[in-house]
């Protein structure tokens, strides 16, 4: 008769049914027979109306212990199937959540649509089954990077929604994050139960790459399908995507520089990698290329199935700054992977102040001789170019206060062996503001002085480690240490994590350093064999900028690495390059990232300008994060929804541009088969749009039978007071 309870612990609330029938009996118990002689003539008159009164007594009885029973089971939610022989009495209000796949692989139009008006025009099929007058509710979830609840409870304002023609994101498909909403509201429709009756629908075009993680490890979304199949609920998926297995598609992929960015004037190469998606050759792709508006002469590409090829495009910057780069191709099915935008730094020359605490006539004994020539290379004639600014000061130069230190990016203490307070200072302020600051250590250095001057337990001072003192071999003829581990992702040492450069710094022997002990906000990026694995090289963050320490010296007093091999000229322009290049918070974003972008100026009027040319005002206010420096309101993830170039304008600087570009998995459209669908999850059901739902597949299509139980509870309960009136006024009567 049921096939189960929504409740089933409260099945045992029917046994309360029993209780009037307990009572009846302990009250009879309780009872017990006087002999009365006056008492015989109305025994002999009851003996002739006993039969009565007891078939009346047992039919209030009944009627009480029903309208207990009837009310548990009501509690308790039976249900049947659409072909059980109660389905004609079963409630047939229906609670159905639809989610929409709007991601941006939705937009690729077929002959006469695309797959995301495939998609509506589903969802609009499945809403108008929907009577709201009878209590069906819709929730109607657009699923995209995140989940976003459309609409719930009414269906008409779910189809009002899909009336109003919506357009797919340009985001992926977190079909995890939409799976979640609707456990959300399933469970508050189980109301604390085992089971709920949440219609789950999945509106997609099936591309592979929301289904299946691109690293090795479950989809996120699996947990979430495990707690709906706890629920005894399915997700009927179906498939909407275009005809082919893999639809063809060619997208611009990266625009990514091809040699060193040295500056204006400078020559400078951009690849732009393109990707054919499909399963068949494409030959005579047009590739072009938009640098700050001005079209390049465009290049052709033979691309074979589901391959990528590179076309080079020679660039020179006449000036330093950020400069738009937007590569473009033919439109196909999918315009918005067509094109990509990139905002390209043409640096200014970092300039670098090299503090030489030690000249020496023998460049090979001075460290800031080396440092020169290998950021200054430029000879006599003048065709070396170099993308860096030094100047050589003495701390004589520091301490008198007549250097300004907001004239240099980043500043190098060569082997000094102090400096006064007033010059630390001014050290430490330019440091925070973003500066960088390099300290290369040698027999100049006064141990004490700089542990007083640069060091702080509670991460106040300037250096990443407290200096414990020298450290030498026994002998350099036969001793000596070398470095055993390095960070191979840092900037300033990547090129040494490549096997046939690696030797360049960890075969060379270093004879001397200073022992330190890091503090605890220090990184140490490279250590040396010797028995503590002491650190040669550290760093930490300072503020806005940063701070490095080289514990040995930087020429060849301590260690023979600035002359092993060419180890010296690409660490030193590594770094310098790096650390002295100021940090910008990153203007290539994904679709609803946020933003907050620096001026150099206060600004007045700030404006965000879309990709459409509509510009609206930022709100908030402008954060004074240093002496000329100003952190603009948030561009909000709202703001970003969109791929395309983007701009800040003030009335006091110059525009701000980031770009917020497609994921790169958008464009490859590949998709499951439908035989794969249903081994990703026991829950999960490929189910063919427009057909009807199999009973035998899910409790889908179950109805609940706690109304008719709560209207038969309802009447018992009148008719055992209409009949406990009658008895008692048929009873008051003959009396």
């Amino acid at each position: 008769m049921f096939e189960g309870f929504v409740n089933p612990a409260l099945v045992a609330g029917g046994l309360l049914a029993a209780v009037p029938l307990i009572i009846h009996l302990f009250n009879r118990q309780r009872h017990k027979p006087v002999a009365w002689a006056a008492m015989r003539f109305v025994l002999a008159a009851h003996r002739r109306t006993r039969r009565r009164v007891q078939m009346e007594n047992w039919l209030l009885l009944l009627l009480r212990m029903a309208a207990i029973a009837l009310l548990a089971l009501a509690v308790a939610r039976p249900f049947t199937g659409s072909q059980g022989p109660l389905a004609g009495l079963t409630e047939s209000r229906r609670d159905v959540a639809i989610i929409i796949d709007a991601s941006a692989s939705t937009g690729y139009r077929t002959e006469v649509e695309t797959i995301f008006e495939r998609i509506t025009a589903r969802a609009g099929d499945l809403l108008a089954e929907l009577d709201g007058a009878r209590g069906d509710r819709a929730h109607l979830v657009i699923g995209g990077a995140w989940a976003r609840l459309a609409a719930w409870g009414d269906p008409a304002a779910a189809l009002a929604i899909l009336a109003d023609g919506p357009e797919p994101s340009d985001e992926h498909f977190d079909l995890a994050a939409a799976l979640a909403e609707v456990l959300a509201f399933a469970k508050e429709e189980a109301a604390g139960a085992s089971q709920s009756r949440v219609e789950i629908w999945v509106l997609t075009d099936l591309q592979r790459s929301t289904f299946l993680a691109d690293e090795l490890g479950d989809p996120d979304y699996l947990k979430v399908a495990d707690s709906l199949a706890a629920l005894g609920l399915k997700i009927f998926i179906e498939d909407l995507g275009a005809e082919e297995s893999t639809p063809p598609n060619l997208a611009v992929g990266t625009l990514k520089t091809q040699s060193a960015n040295l500056g204006p004037g400078e020559p400078l190469d951009l690849g732009v990698r393109v990707f054919n998606h499909g399963t068949v050759t494409k030959s005579g792709v047009r590739v072009a290329l938009e640098v700050d508006g001005v079209r390049r002469p465009s290049q052709v590409l033979h691309l074979p199935a589901r391959s990528s090829a590179e076309a080079i495009f020679p660039l020179i910057f006449e000036d330093s700054g950020e400069h738009v780069v937007r590569a473009l191709l033919e439109g196909d099915r999918l315009a918005l992977d067509d094109e990509r935008v990139r905002i390209l730094r043409v640096p200014e020359p970092v300039r670098v102040a090299i503090i030489n605490g030690k000249p020496a006539p023998e460049i090979e004994r001075d460290a800031a001789g080396l440092l020169f020539a290998v950021l200054d290379p430029q000879g006599d004639d003048g065709q070396l170019v170099s993308p860096f600014r030094p100047k050589e000061l003495r701390p004589r130069d520091l301490e008198s206060g007549d250097v300004d230190l907001d004239d240099f990016d980043l500043i190098w203490l060569a082997n000094v062996d102090s400096l006064t307070p007033r010059a630390v200072a001014a050290l430490e302020e330019r440091v925070a503001e973003g500066a960088a600051l390099v300290i290369s250590l040698g027999d100049e250095v006064l141990v004490d002085a700089f542990n007083a001057r640069f060091y702080s337990a509670d991460g106040a001072g300037l250096s990443p480690a407290e200096l414990l003192g020298p450290v030498a071999v026994a002998s350099r003829q036969t001793d000596y240490w070398r470095v055993k581990a390095f960070e191979r992702e840092h900037p300033a040492l990547e090129l040494f994590a490549e096997e046939r450069w690696r030797a360049l710094l960890t075969e060379a022997p270093v004879w001397e350093f200073v022992a330190t002990r890091p503090h605890d906000n220090a990184e140490i990026l490279c250590q040396l064999d010797d028995p503590s694995g002491s650190a040669l090289f550290l760093s930490r963050t300072y503020g806005r900028g940063s701070v490095y320490l080289w514990t040995s010296s930087i020429d060849e007093s301590w260690t023979a690495l600035p002359s092993w091999g060419p180890f010296l000229v690409p660490f030193v322009y590594d770094l310098v390059s790096f650390a002295g290049t100021p940090r910008k918070p990153e203007r290539s974003l994904a679709p609803g990232a946020a933003l907050q972008a620096e001026v150099a100026e206060f600004p007045r009027r700030v404006e965000l300008v879309g990709p459409d040319g509509t510009a609206r005002v930022l709100s908030g206010e402008p954060e004074k994060i240093g002496r000329d420096l100003w952190r603009l309101p948030a561009v909000s993830d709202e703001d970003t929804a969109k791929v395309g170039l983007y701009r800040i304008t003030t009335e006091s600087s110059e525009p701000i541009a980031f770009a917020v570009q497609l994921a790169k998995s958008e464009s490859n459209l590949e998709r499951l088969a439908p035989s794969e669908v249903e081994g990703l999850h026991e829950a999960f059901v490929l189910h063919k749009p427009g057909a009807q739902v199999d009973p035998e597949q899910a409790l889908l299509r179950r109805g609940e039978l706690w109304r008719p139980l709560a209207i038969a509870a309802l009447c018992a309960l009148v008719l055992e007071s209409l009949v406990a009136a009658w008895i008692g006024r048929k009873r008051g009567g003959r009396a």
